[in-house]
Parts: structure tokens; sequence; C-alpha cells
């Protein structure tokens, strides 16, 4: 399995990410899918870098972000120390009350624990979110291309920016694109290797269901095609 020291590289060149279409396409849509609430109180589990509390910080009541690396942390609070934020691994009990939070998201995090601890780490999400309250899941799935996810976000930029403007920002920033590259190859073969469970189409929403979440969405696929998202409800 992937330890502490490569996801401390990882997510120092993660933000990269915060420039590909694909991946601003995924944010917007998990905040379109928790159809988030001024008073909403969020918890993203798995928060990384920051990237989607970052998007929402200003529009919601309380936005909150747990994630076990140190380094995601770091790069998080160096965004904006606002954040009311948990180092903590979430194997564990999560370090709130039940039905604290009205929605919670958690994005691209599932996927790196085995199926006995998915099954764990979500039901501790359920019981700490409110009845009535939303949670939306998005994880790589089983088979998940990278090269697919850059191929379409060159194909987005071209047409957005043009091709002069998309291959002089390509190679201004090859060196972290690269490296993001990479790692997510590693990350790709873990899952070949059975190091990471990645979800096929229906797995992710049957254990939801095992786990008494109702009105389960029907899988969405994100990201380019390459993840698997589902919405929920705890009645």
């Amino acid at each position: 399995m992937l330890d502490q020291k490569f996801w401390a590289k990882y997510f120092k060149v993660y933000d990269i990410l915060n420039i590909v279409i694909p991946y601003q396409e995924l944010m917007a849509e998990l905040e379109k899918e928790l159809d988030l609430k001024a008073n909403d109180i969020v918890l993203d589990v798995g928060s990384g870098t920051g990237n989607f509390i970052n998007r929402i910080k200003n529009k919601y009541l309380k936005v909150v972000g747990i994630d076990n690396s140190e380094e995601g942390i770091k790069i998080t609070k160096s965004k904006n120390n606002n954040f009311e934020l948990f180092f903590h691994d979430i194997n564990k009990k999560l370090p709130f009350s039940d039905g604290y939070f009205t929605k919670i998201v958690s994005n691209n995090t599932i996927y790196t624990l085995n199926r006995e601890q998915q099954k764990k780490v979500l039901s501790e999400i359920y019981r700490i979110l409110k009845p009535g309250g939303k949670f939306v899941i998005s994880n790589v799935k089983k088979g998940f291309s990278p090269v697919k996810i850059y191929i379409d976000h060159i194909l987005k930029s071209i047409k957005k920016e043009g091709i002069i403007r998309t291959v002089i920002l390509f190679f201004s920033l090859i060196i972290p694109t690269l490296k993001m590259f990479y790692y997510n190859v590693k990350i790709k073969n873990s899952g070949l290797s059975n190091q990471y469970n990645f979800f096929d189409l229906g797995e992710q929403k049957k254990i939801l269901q095992e786990i008494g979440f109702l009105n389960i969405s029907k899988d969405k696929l994100v990201y380019s095609n390459q993840a698997i998202m589902n919405s929920c409800y705890k009645l």
C-alpha cells in the first residue's frame, strides 16, 4: 500500500489539478450535487489540500475538513487558516457527535481503504450525518485512465483557450504535470495489485445501501467518465 511518504509527495503537486478542466468540472459537480444551503454545516472527509472546502468556504455556515495527511493539512492551512481542520485517521472513530453535519462529501478517498474499512468509515459518516442530511461520494472507478483525463483536458482547453495558449500552459507546467501523471499511474497500479479497492459500476451504491443510506442516486460518471458519483440521504 502507498504510504504517508507517497501521499506527502503526491499532495505537493496535487494542486496542479486546479488547472485541469475535468477536475474543475468535478469540483463544480460535487458542489451542485450537495445542494448546499447557507445554514449548512459541511464536512469534507479526506479533504486533501483543501480544494473543495476552499471553494465553498464563504458560502455556508460552517465548513470542516478532515484528513490523515500532515502535508495535506499544511497546504490547506497555507491557503486559508480559517478552516476548522482535523488531522485524524479516518479508520478510527470520527471526532464528531452524532448527527452533527447537515452535508458530507468525500472525493477520491474511500478507494484507498479495503472493503471492511470502507464500510466502517461509511458507517461513521452515517452516524455523524444529521437525519435528513445528504452525503455525496465520488471515487475513481476500476480501470480508470489518467491519460483519458488529461486528453479530455487538452481537448477542452484547446476549445476554450486555443491551441497556442494550451501548449504554452502545458510546457510551463510540464514538470508538476508529469509528476502528477506518474503518481496517478502508481495509484492505478496499486488498484490493479489489489492494494486499493476501486469501485465497479453498482458496487459503491451497494455498500451505501448496506450501511443504511436511502434515496441513493444512480451511478453518475464524472471526471472524464473515470469516477463514479453517488448521492444519498440519512432519513
